[in-house]
């Protein structure tokens, strides 16, 4: 049967008339007669809020009526109504991101509509779909274009962007600055390496302590430099609450003593330390020297701070907001350091016990350790870690100091230090630390 072609609607059915407001009326009709009525699109479209549904960027109809022939076709062009166009400003949906293209911003490019007919058979009614067809090749859907939002989605789930998603700042509270990097991987942290720590590590790995400090995991190279593969320990906290403490009545080696004694250096920048935290510390002569010699400095380090009366000093704090705090230099008194820690748990008796039970367990673990006996222990700390879901965690850390002794000597680490004797008095400030937090706890 020949068709009959028609360049637009007649004067009966002018443009937009019966229609709702967002019908901008077709941009062209071709190439079938008879179109269907301007009431049954009219109808269909008007519906599109209750049973309309979206196609790429247009609301279509999944079912209507058409008062069209059997065989009758209609193809057209719709111009996206203010509605549309808002919806076009939305997050794409992921059917949209399926049909995004890189040569274009915009989600679909030129299309076409064909109306289809239920029925089959020129006499037939039923009802009709609205099916869209993509007129240019390169709006057409693939499976192997990817929208903007698929490929950051994509590059978040990257293993190389896993540190990115903690829930946490790193910061260093004290050492070396520089000393840690990130490690590109979930729950491990780099660390320069030395051979002492490297060494340690390696024999705590096999020791009864094992549980009691960062897992080691070998030895890797970037940027032409060792760095030691270690546990994040604060990966599994949520905003955590961080604390340093060093422990021992020395930080420093006794071989440091001596050699500083014996090859005496004068120190500006350790003189600039000790006025910084009391003016009227260094003596006349240091004053004229502007400078002082390291075995003077860190003797004067050790009995401003509570490590020579309590076996333990205060480094610094990191809190949940991120804000640190290292000024606990003359923090020396047992009621200075217990009003201390009672800001650093704000009052969760919770965490507090957790604290208290694993400070009991590592002092256990230590006194039968083989690895502790054998080991002089200077500089070490113990890295107190908390968050709001009442999460907490004590670890022993920095084993750069640590040196074995000679074989057939072991130490108490409770007696005095002396000099010559070797004594760290690790365990005299652990028994202080957990005299401090077991009465913190009866308050």
């Amino acid at each position: 049967m020949p068709t009959t072609t028609r360049p637009g609607p007649g004067p009966s059915q002018e443009p937009g008339a019966g229609l709702s407001r967002g019908w901008q009326g077709p941009r062209h009709l071709g190439h079938y007669w008879p179109p269907p009525s301007r009431d049954a699109l009219a109808g269909s479209w008007n519906r599109r809020s209750s049973t309309g549904c979206r196609r790429g960027k247009q609301w279509l109809s999944p079912r209507c009526h058409s008062a069209a022939s059997a065989h009758g076709k209609l193809r057209y062009k719709l111009k996206p109504s203010d509605a549309q166009a808002r919806a076009r400003r939305r997050r794409p949906s992921p059917s949209q991101c399926r049909r995004a293209t890189e040569q274009t911003q915009a989600p679909c490019g030129p299309s076409r509509f064909r109306w289809a007919r239920g029925g089959a058979g020129p006499g037939s009614q039923g009802r009709g779909r609205v099916r869209r067809r993509h007129a240019d090749p390169r709006s057409a859907p693939c499976r192997f274009q990817k929208s903007h939002w698929q490929k950051i989605r994509t590059m978040v789930n990257l293993p190389v962007m896993s540190p990115f998603k903690k829930r946490y700042a790193w910061v260093q509270l004290a050492g070396h600055t520089g000393s840690f990097k990130a490690a590109g991987t979930s729950g491990l942290i780099l660390k320069r390496s030395s051979e002492p720590e490297r060494s340690c590590l390696a024999r705590l790995m096999a020791d009864a302590l094992r549980g009691c400090v960062p897992a080691f995991h070998g030895v890797v190279e970037r940027d032409g430099e060792s760095y030691l593969q270690l546990q994040d320990l604060l990966d599994g906290f949520d905003g955590p609450c961080v604390l340093d403490c060093k422990m021992g009545v020395r930080t420093y080696l006794e071989e440091e003593l001596t050699k500083a004694r014996e090859r005496p250096k004068l120190r500006k920048d350790m003189y600039k330390k000790m006025l910084a935290v009391d003016p009227a510390a260094p003596t006349e002569e240091e004053h004229a020297q502007r400078a002082v010699t390291k075995p003077r400095y860190m003797q004067w380090r050790e009995g401003i701070s509570s490590s020579t009366t309590l076996g333990f000093r205060i480094e610094g704090i990191k809190k949940a907001d991120g804000s640190c705090s290292t000024d606990f230099k003359t923090t020396r008194s047992r009621e200075q350091v217990i009003r201390v820690f009672e800001e650093f748990v704000q009052g969760d008796a919770e965490v507090l016990r957790r604290y208290l039970n694993r400070l009991q367990q590592i002092r256990d673990t230590l006194e039968v350790s083989e690895f502790f006996r054998r080991h002089e222990v200077i500089g070490s700390s113990l890295l107190f870690v908390h968050d709001h879901c009442h999460r907490a965690g004590v670890w022993l850390i920095d084993f750069g100091k640590t040196t074995p002794l000679p074989d057939g000597q072991i130490l108490d680490h409770r007696l005095p230090w002396e000099e010559g004797n070797r004594e760290d008095g690790y365990l005299l400030g652990l028994d202080n630390l957990i005299s401090i937090l077991a009465s913190l706890a009866e308050r």
